[in-house]
């Protein structure tokens, strides 16, 4: 080499040779030197392999590229434009994207025209356009480069909820099936949804002729309607429209996913972190969500923003179910504020000097463990913002070590926070009363039959046994017959990635039927509804209560005040739902086909019980008229549904 001595040692050759051969040429020549055979048994153990060993070993694919926001925020910051995403390589990878959880279908259901899929080419191991080319950042305006960006998004949406370091399991799809299909060009619309009864996730474009804009490539959008997706299947009884505060916890775990999808990228991180100095409460490509549809559709610099300081005071009356989300993603997001800013706080007061980037990489691990494990520990049912903001609370203070030097002070900041939310509504100036809402209720002290909790976790019926021998200890009345909704165990990472206790996690759920009597409740009168009832049970390897919620019925004296309040609730909510001109029976035209007339709540009484649920493409509400009856601007006059107050529109 030019300006090096000729009589090089061996081991000076090896050392620059390495220096000038970069990471990823040298993966790459790793990877062509591996058999399929040596690739499948990587991909067995790539759960025991650290996330550096298992790039490097090519357990990740390369040259997958999606945009991680959407192509407004690229143009304006190419830094946060196309990327390449790591996504894991699977034996069955093929041509669609189809994965073994995703199938894409490119169908337009307006031209009736299905695009070719993307080619999965084995040999290269790389998705490829009808051409034969790589689907990289020059191909973005290829259907096959947008098929594969919401693939690989959902994918890595996927795989964030299912490691360690949230949820630690796999997790099924609400829809009953394997295969999530994901529709990129479903059809003209300002708009995307989840739906369960397809088992799809459908993106439009809207916009024009010569510039459309596609919901498909917009990053928030994609992990916006993935998390309602995985959360229908973590609890799929969530999807029954119980109350606005639940319907509106589907909407908060949605923005949920798509600000830690966004932090946990390198680079959307770094363009936040120079943003904002390091200081998420100013405006940042993180807290603004869906910029492009946000721009284009309603003319705001983002569809929502996640930064705000909405109350439960705020939103009181609300019927918009996105509108009272706003308040929890809010105050989750001032907790992850305060943690980055402490994290920098710490640092400028030692020695170590530590890049606001470092900060927000160290704050968004921190935080995606407080956020989404305590899921596991919510109610089956008619969740509400207390009973997630409990679960929170009390599943850290489980697992953070005692001698954590953080811990007072992390406990101290999500208590404020939600105080200060008024989210804890028996002491809303302070945590003053005793007990504090925030504070798990007590858990069973004694069964009165003993059970093996490896008996328990074997299998549902095992778990129902237990159930039915300790129905006193549980709330469950003697007469219902329960079932139970869910039963699993879970792999979790705690602090520094030390492994958590192993939780069972065992769901039960019981129903009390009543009739719907009054004049409030129109045509749904003298119709049968159900009050869903039952709990949460989280249990150690040993058999340990680590954590019970409880959603109590009528007929237990213990618990007949708390469900008769919960009855209540249930009736007022059906009666406002009738009265805003909400509801459609499922059956009549209206309520089964999708478009403007459809009514926003949709009644199933097919099952013989009354269900509400939300129409999946009206989950969203914003822009009102005065005068009481508010209308979109597609709406015509021959709508069958009017409301007022709250207009229902898109359903992110």
């Amino acid at each position: 080499m030019p300006g090096q001595s000729e009589d090089l040692s061996k081991e000076e050759v090896l050392r620059l040779f390495k220096k000038s051969f970069s990471a990823s040429e040298r993966r790459q020549e790793l990877r062509k030197s591996l058999r399929k055979s040596e690739l499948t048994n990587l991909y067995e153990v790539a759960r025991f392999l650290r996330e550096d060993t298992r790039r490097e070993l090519g357990v990740y694919l390369e040259n997958v590229y999606a945009y991680v926001q959407d192509p407004l925020v690229a143009e304006r910051v190419p830094a946060a434009g196309i990327q390449p995403i790591g996504v894991g390589w699977e034996p069955g990878l093929a041509d669609g994207p189809t994965s073994a959880r995703l199938a894409v279908v490119d169908y337009n259901a307006d031209t009736g025209v299905l695009t070719p899929p993307a080619h999965w080419n084995t040999r290269k191991r790389r998705f490829e356009g009808p051409d034969g080319q790589p689907l990289g950042p020059g191909q973005s305006g290829l259907f096959q480069f947008h098929q594969v960006n919401a693939w690989v998004v959902i994918q890595h949406v996927i795989d964030m909820y299912e490691s360690p370091f949230a949820l630690g399991r796999p997790i099924p799809w609400g829809t009953g099936g394997n295969r999530l299909i994901i529709v990129p060009h479903a059809g003209y619309g300002e708009n995307a949804y989840y739906d369960r009864h397809s088992k799809s996730l459908q993106f439009f474009y809207y916009g024009t002729d010569d510039a459309p804009k596609y919901t498909c490539l917009s990053h928030d959008i994609i992990t916006h309607e993935t998390g309602h997706a995985l959360l229908d299947g973590i609890r799929p009884l969530y999807f029954q429209f119980t109350s606005v505060e639940t319907a509106a916890f589907h909407e908060f775990v949605a923005d949920l996913t798509a600000i830690l999808v966004a932090l946990r990228n390198n680079d959307v991180r770094s363009v936040a972190a120079l943003q904002t100095g390091g200081d998420l409460s100013r405006q940042s490509v993180i807290s603004g969500l869906a910029e492009e549809f946000g721009e284009s559709v309603v003319g705001l610099p983002a569809l929502r923003d996640a930064n705000n300081s909405l109350t439960m005071d705020d939103v009181k009356g609300s019927r918009s179910p996105h509108h009272c989300s706003q308040v929890l993603t809010g105050a989750m997001y001032e907790i992850l504020i305060a943690i980055a800013n402490n994290y920098l706080a710490e640092q400028s007061e030692g020695t170590r000097k530590v890049s606001p980037a470092q900060a927000l990489w160290w704050a968004t691990q921190r935080f995606g463990r407080i956020a989404l494990q305590p899921l596991d520990l919510c109610p089956p049912m008619d969740i509400r913002f207390i009973d997630y903001a409990r679960a929170v609370l009390h599943n850290f203070e489980v697992y953070e070590p005692a001698a954590s030097p953080r811990r007072a002070f992390y406990g101290d900041l999500i208590r404020c926070v939600f105080h200060s939310r008024k989210i804890c509504h028996t002491c809303p100036e302070g945590c003053v009363a005793d007990p504090c809402s925030l504070e798990m209720r007590d858990l069973p002290s004694r069964w009165r039959v003993y059970h093996d909790i490896d008996d328990i976790a074997r299998s549902r019926t095992g778990a129902y046994y237990f159930l039915n021998d300790n129905r006193n200890s549980l709330g469950i009345p003697p007469n219902q017959d329960i079932t139970v909704a869910d039963l699993y165990d879970t792999s979790k990472y705690g602090r520094a990635a030390s492994r958590v206790p192993r939780e069972v996690v065992l769901q039960y759920v019981w129903r009390e039927e009543f009739e719907l009597e009054g004049s409030g409740f129109g045509p749904l009168q003298s119709q049968t509804a159900e009050l869903l009832c039952g709990g949460t049970l989280v249990l150690d390897g040993r058999g340990n209560v680590l954590s019970w919620t409880h959603k109590p019925g009528r007929e237990l004296d213990s618990d007949g005040e708390e469900g008769a309040e919960r009855l209540e609730q249930l009736r007022t909510h059906i009666a406002d739902q009738v009265r805003g001109g909400m509801v459609g029976m499922r059956g009549e035209a209206e309520a089964e086909v999708f478009g403007h007339w459809t009514p926003p709540v949709v009644a199933d009484a097919r099952s013989g019980t009354l269900r509400l649920e939300i129409a999946p493409h009206l989950r969203n509400t914003f822009r009102t008229e005065q005068g009481g009856s508010a209308r979109t601007e597609r709406d015509s006059e021959d709508a069958v549904w009017r409301w007022g107050g709250d207009e229902w529109t898109i359903s992110f």
